[in-house]
């Protein structure tokens, strides 16, 4: 076999192995209770005992996150749902099989992002023995990944911090304990409920920005928010209970971790509180159930709901109190053909409202400002200094940051696209395109002139990049022009790419060895310094 061949084959290897795990064998409805579980034990350790600083918390949350889901997919398509019976109890073997699978889980997750790239012909591999050796591993342009996970993502508002004292007192007032079956149980009654409400709802409201208007084939986004939001808080009631139970019982109170509760009780419930009639929550349900609307491999953290195909359905409080609703509802939006043209229709807009952010700081910054169609492509937004003849062109992206693998592939392609276009508007201006020059910018052919994209949320990667067209997230060249008041001194910024961070000084990458069976590699991960 030659080299590709073997390449291939450890592939299919290293599937069927993880594919493997004992765990699946017991029946869909127990599995993915145990892998639940075990996760919330995992969570809670590093929060509770351990006590993570919050930027490590955040980086573990977001990989736990990750690991989860890939178990959770195997059991979904190979796990019979007929044995529906749920024990609720530490099973010893159970308990081993989970945590071994999500231990795997942590290698297997790099492997899903190796072979992606292999077959994309963007990194090579060759194999020696039973290793698979990246070439190049120091040559992925590893800056412009770390500027996507380090630098803060634009347009988000500051959390308010929740009163997590107020909030345990009326929980652990509201919820019965049993030290001798060491479990707990929250009673949301309409008194904890609306309490609740009033002390969370902001802090979670604050991870929201799209307009509350946007309507999709079933809900808006201000109906998404309210049962979202609902269903959250009572999750983090459910985990706050967890942690008082932890301090009265051995197993952290592992057999009730997970909130486990009748399908239309879930429904009326959230229902009542949210002011969400009863079907829209239920359509509601329905997009964000694991393995729902056909989608081939899901994501926990993008459909959070586990159906236990009993009448019941699963609630993780790690994974409710932990994920980004509103940017991974667009994620399943655009994996849902009857939701995508929706979707990409309030995109654009999205994009018009981007605009005018910048609008509105060129007013401020005395600067004119012009935008058009030329041929081929448009002219998102042009800001001119005419005093000092000073030209920067925008082209304009907005999407949801990618989170896995595929989704930086298709939000590449979109990047590449605006390369491209800001390319063309460059050549246009440097042959004196009439329509440019003279009709949209009506500047002189010896301006500084510049062509980059903004986009909202991703830069992507290396494999994007081209050395005559930075691309940045917008709220950082809006921060750069508020601060620097100089639309010379931002062009020249963006020139040098000063808005990456520097390796060694803003972050380090350390690499891993990883294994699943007999397949080894070695892979990286980035460090904030």
């Amino acid at each position: 076999m030659n080299n590709d061949e073997i390449i291939k084959e450890a592939e299919q290897e290293i599937d069927l192995f993880f594919f493997s795990n004992k765990l699946k064998d017991i029946g869909y409805t127990q599995a993915v209770w145990t892998l639940l579980s075990v996760v919330e034990d995992l969570y809670f350790i590093r929060k509770e005992i351990h006590q993570l600083p919050n930027e490590k918390l955040d980086a573990y949350v977001d990989s736990l996150m990750s690991w989860l889901s890939y178990p959770l997919r195997v059991c979904l398509k190979e796990s019979d749902k007929r044995y529906s019976k749920l024990i609720r109890d530490m099973i010893d073997d159970h308990y081993g099989y989970a945590f071994d699978w999500i231990r795997e889980s942590e290698n297997y997750w790099s492997f899903c992002s190796i072979f992606p790239l292999f077959h994309r012909k963007e990194i090579q591999i060759s194999i020696t023995n039973d290793e698979l050796v990246v070439d190049d591993l120091n040559m992925l342009g590893i800056e412009y990944e770390a500027y996507n996970g380090l630098i803060k993502k634009s347009g988000n508002n500051s959390p308010t911090i929740l009163d997590l004292n107020q909030i345990t007192n009326i929980v652990v007032a509201n919820t019965k304990f049993d030290r001798k079956k060491r479990t707990f149980k929250v009673d949301f009654n309409s008194d904890l409920v609306s309490e609740l409400i009033i002390l969370c709802k902001k802090g979670f409201s604050d991870r929201y920005n799209l307009p509350e208007d946007w309507r999709f084939s079933d809900f808006t986004i201000s109906d998404f928010k309210s049962v979202f939001i609902t269903t959250q808080i009572l999750s983090l009631a459910w985990y706050v209970a967890k942690t008082k139970a932890a301090s009265m019982m051995v197993e952290p109170a592992y057999k009730s971790s997970v909130w486990v509760v009748r399908k239309q009780e879930l429904v009326s419930t959230i229902s009542k509180y949210s002011k969400i009639p009863k079907d829209i929550v239920q359509k509601i349900y329905q997009k964000i159930t694991f393995g729902g609307e056909g989608i081939r491999d899901p994501d926990i953290a993008v459909q959070p709901l586990i159906d236990l195909y009993n009448g019941y359905y699963a609630i993780s409080p790690f994974v409710w109190t932990n994920v980004d609703s509103e940017r991974n509802l667009c994620v399943l939006l655009n994996q849902i053909d009857s939701e995508k043209k929706l979707y990409l229709a309030l995109v654009q807009n999205k994009e018009a409202l981007l605009r005018n952010e910048f609008i509105h700081l060129a007013i401020s910054l005395s600067l004119d400002y012009k935008h058009g169609e030329i041929k081929d492509t448009d002219i998102d937004l042009a800001l001119i200094d005419r005093e000092r003849k000073i030209c920067l062109i925008m082209e304009m992206k907005w999407f949801i940051e990618p989170a896995e693998t595929r989704e930086c592939y298709d939000r590449s392609k979109e990047l590449k696209k605006g390369v491209k276009q800001a390319l063309k508007i460059k050549n246009a201006y440097a042959n004196s395109d009439q329509k440019l020059v003279k009709e949209i910018l009506n500047i002189e052919p010896d301006y500084e002139f510049l062509t980059i994209v903004v986009s909202k949320n991703w830069i992507g990667h290396s494999n994007v990049q081209h050395p005559e067209v930075p691309i940045i997230k917008s709220g950082d060249l809006i921060k750069n022009l508020e601060s620097s008041k100089s639309l010379r001194k931002t062009i020249a910024w963006l020139t040098r790419r000063d808005y990456l961070p520097k390796i060694e000084k803003d972050f380090d990458v350390h690499y891993i060895d990883i294994e699943v069976g007999k397949w080894k590699s070695k892979w990286y991960g980035i460090k904030p310094l």
